[in-house]
């Protein structure tokens, strides 16, 4: 062991740039490999984390030509009660509100879930104290652990009150915290009116969760449910236009639906797991291509332990245990990186906590990994320095091997191919986002800001407006239920029957919503201060609908004007297609439960200081709830929030992407080294000959050249493909321009040509007779 520490220790002195630039590759791709694999674990174990998991299911029904996990409470509870198999059911709004709790005189803002009767008991969590079943009762309420502890220091808190502006709720149960990758959040749970949109199908409000018995009696619930639905009203059916309109979807199948857009989809984990195997890879083949390298240094030595009667084996092993050593060492490395950064920008880039110690079996995998990468780095080098005549070696008289020469350049081919693949993937990924940000979306999203109400505020919108009217570079302001462009899914209203029936996106608004955001009216006209209880629909609408009609009622109300079309939710779905409803709401809602004051948009000059104009907002508002924080950001966040996972995903394969390249460069330096320094003769006898210095650089660039044509003339496609395959979670695309490509071949090159010259400059520039003296 002192020897194999000792001659370890001289080899890393005596090639110290190529060992510091061996763990330094290994070390990041060692710690890429960890990170990616932490975001792939999270997302493929998605909702595993609840008791029995495969026994739970979400109801999916089919209406307007689409599938949709949200649907009216009258026929989940059909589906609920179809068969004998489904031991419990849950039926929980889709939407998750905020509310201020006022605890012993402190006031937090926390999420609450709500659903009918015991809910949770189809996920049954871990209960700490107290029973799910206190959600049978009115004003009960069921919280997190992590918040029994954030509000009382204890988790015993049975009994304890809890109040909003209206209600006092008593928590009536403690759950163990979900796991991060679950279906729900850790919020609080509450119950809802028991006979809130009871036999009511026009209202699309709930999701619906079931547990079974077992998994496979689903298709003979999806049947029995589709039974009892063709038993009741005409008008009903109607909604649902497909001979099998129900489906049962598994609860870990839920977070790859394609009903749910903006969330993951296993292309992007093969295609993340793809890569960071390519990283691992990539690094072992630089690993190798530089033990080559260190060849023409170390082969008289390691040849001259022959003579002396060291056997060919034995120097082997050696050398595969060095290997295996600097890998080991890279390992060690790794986890020093993975620690430090952690808590950085690095850890926004995965959904999943990057703390090493909450991953013990990813640790082992990848230590197991280092090792069988490491052996497999060292195994062909070892047998390369060792496989000449000893004699032949001490005399000088050794040459490139036409066999190793073809192995290096497939390897070297590979890690060009990769990185070609993933710059034309991230460049097409990078147009998306800016075809995103850039296209016109009808109306003018600039310079707009949006915040959220509090109750107080909602209670004297007048007020509010006219406060904010009051500052310098406020333009104009409004209030809406919702922002545009915060969601894929807004309120969807379904009204009236027969012919009479539309079905559509509903979005609450005041009387001078489309003013603000500069929507054109194109038929009829825009609100008014006096208007209630009115729509102004947009073409899609009208076209889809022939029954809407200016100054006629439509779904229940009068159709006051018709807007052009907008893009209001994302590009995931085709919006000039969608129909839409903007409602100024008036008595016939004005007492309702859902209170649609939640947003306040606000228009600002252009060039204002955008900090200081969101804290005299923020400081404005709190005139109406002290210490209430607003949430005040401009439309580019909304984006940003909206597209949180493509633009998560995209940095991914940008920054892992630039690290594959990065390393696949460092192995065309050792590989240019390796030729340069086996061919010193031969650049001595051209330079006798009269060659110049930069005919021989152009020798050892035009194989590259050469080698990186054939490399993108594959890779392209490969590219493409994996864009295309990006793309199509968009309804709406962007062009693939032929810049992609030249662009992607032009900087590759570039750097592997300027990559080729500095390493042969040297060689290129020595003087001959030293050339054809080593040799």
């Amino acid at each position: 062991m002192k020897t194999l520490i000792r001659n370890f220790s001289y080899t890393f002195r005596r090639f110290f740039a190529a060992s510091v630039l061996n763990i330094a590759g290994l070390s990041i791709a060692f710690s890429s490999f960890f990170v990616i694999m932490t975001q792939i674990d999270y997302d493929y174990n998605f909702n595993k984390g609840y008791k029995d998991y495969k026994k739970i299911f979400r109801v999916e029904v089919y209406s307007d030509n689409e599938w949709t996990e949200i649907a009216p409470r009258p026929i989940l509870e059909l589906i609920s009660s179809s068969s004998p198999h489904i031991l419990s059911s849950s039926i929980i709004t889709y939407t998750v509100s905020n509310q201020d709790f006022n605890i012993n005189g402190h006031i937090f803002n926390e999420k609450v879930q709500k659903g009918f009767g015991n809910f949770l008991e189809t996920f049954q969590p871990q209960m700490l104290c107290g029973s799910t079943s206190n959600l049978n009762f009115p004003n009960m309420v069921l919280i997190p652990e992590s918040m029994a502890i954030r509000f009382y220091g204890q988790i015993d808190v049975i009994g304890k009150s809890v109040t909003t502006e209206n209600t006092t709720y008593t928590i009536g149960g403690v759950y163990k915290d979900f796991p991060k990758n679950s279906e729900f959040e850790n919020n609080i749970f509450t119950q809802l009116p028991q006979k809130e949109n009871q036999n009511k199908w026009g209202n699309w409000n709930y999701y619906c969760y079931l547990r079974l018995d077992h998994p496979n009696n689903v298709k003979e619930i999806e049947e029995l449910s589709t039974q009892k639905l063709q038993k009741v009203d005409n008008n009903i059916k109607n909604l649902f236009d497909k001979t099998n309109p129900i489906r049962l979807t598994p609860l870990t199948e839920t977070h790859f639906s394609v009903i749910n857009k903006n969330n993951a989809n296993r292309s992007t984990i093969y295609l993340l797991l793809s890569i960071s195997l390519l990283i691992v890879i990539i690094a072992s083949i630089n690993f190798m291509n530089f033990s080559l390298a260190e060849a023409p240094m170390r082969i008289k030595s390691i040849n001259t332990q022959k003579i002396l009667g060291a056997t060919a084996d034995s120097l082997r092993q050696y050398l595969i245990i060095e290997s295996v050593l600097i890998s080991t060492i890279s390992y060690i490395f790794a986890l020093i990186i993975l620690f430090i950064v952690k808590d950085t920008e690095i850890q926004e880039l995965v959904t999943a906590d990057l703390n090493l110690f909450h991953h013990p079996f990813l640790l082992l995998v990848t230590f197991i990994l280092s090792l069988f990468m490491g052996a497999l780095a060292g195994i062909y080098p070892s047998y390369y320095v060792t496989s000449f005549t000893p004699v032949l070696v001490i005399k000088g008289s050794l040459g490139l091997s036409p066999k190793g020469k073809t192995l290096r350049s497939s390897l070297i081919c590979l890690q060009f191919f990769t990185s070609f693949v993933l710059i034309i993937a991230v460049a097409i990924m990078y147009s998306q986002g800016h075809y995103i940000y850039s296209s016109e979306y009808g109306y003018n999203k600039d310079n707009i800001i949006v915040g959220c109400m509090s109750k107080e505020a909602a209670a004297q919108t007048a007020s509010v407006k006219n406060e904010l009217n009051n500052i310098s570079g406020v333009k104009g302001v409004s209030i809406s239920y919702f922002a545009l462009n915060s969601s894929d899914r807004y309120m969807n209203w379904e009204r009236g029957t027969n012919e009479q029936r539309i079905q559509f996106d509903c979005l609450p608004v005041d009387y001078d919503f489309l003013q603000l955001m500069e929507i054109p009216i194109i038929e009829g006209r825009n609100f008014r201060p006096d208007d209630g209880d009115v729509y102004i629909f947009n073409e899609a609408a009208r076209n889809k609908y022939p029954i809407i009609k200016i100054n006629e009622k439509a779904g229940g109300y009068p159709v006051i004007g018709i807007c052009k079309n907008i893009r209001y939710s994302s590009f995931r779905n085709n919006d000039y297609s969608q129909p839409l409803a903007f409602f100024v709401a008036g008595s016939d809602y004005k007492d309702r439960w859902w209170k649609w004051q939640q947003t306040i948009n606000v228009r600002v000059s252009a060039g204002v200081n955008k900090i200081a104009i969101i804290q005299s907002l923020q400081k404005t508002m709190e005139k109406f709830t002290p210490g209430h924080d607003f949430n005040f950001r401009f439309m580019d966040e909304v984006l940003d929030a909206n597209y949180r996972n493509e633009l998560r995903f995209t940095k991914q394969i940008l920054l892992f992407s630039l690290i594959a390249i990065a390393i696949s460069l460092t192995g065309v330096f050792g590989l240019t080294m390796f030729e340069s320094e086996y061919r010193r003769k031969e650049i001595g006898i051209r330079k006798i000959m009269g060659s110049s210095t930069r005919q021989i650089l152009y020798m050892f660039n035009r194989r590259y050249i050469l080698i990186l044509t054939g490399c993108f003339i594959v890779a392209a496609p490969f590219g493409w493909w994996i864009g295309q395959h990006w793309l199509q979670g968009f309804a709406e695309k962007t062009p693939v321009t032929p810049w992609i490509f030249i662009l992607s071949f032009l900087l590759v090159t570039l750097i592997t040509m300027t990559t080729i010259t500095v390493q042969s400059w040297k060689n290129a520039n020595e003087n001959p007779v030293n050339s054809i003296k080593t040799e």
